[in-house]
């Protein structure tokens, strides 16, 4: 599984443009990203996974590795 980094990075945009066509805030996939808090909420897996173009799943398993939760 890669990792959200790789994910991000494949998709060869900046964070700030894909966070916003995800309809998250950059600073959510920031903190994600950097401290591993991960969003709470479903949908916000389903929109970034669209974007980047992988099963919301992968991004679920994830964020299951990781050290928290956002509000996100």
């Amino acid at each position: 599984m890669a990792t959200l980094t790789a994910l991000l990075d494949r998709a060869g945009i900046p964070r700030y443009r894909l966070a916003r066509r995800a309809g998250i805030s950059p600073s959510t996939l920031i903190v994600w990203e950097r401290d591993g808090i991960a969003p709470k909420r479903r949908e916000t897996y389903e929109r970034l996974a669209r974007v980047l173009g992988v099963d919301p799943e992968e991004l679920l398993e994830l964020a299951r590795n990781t050290t928290g939760e956002s509000d996100a």
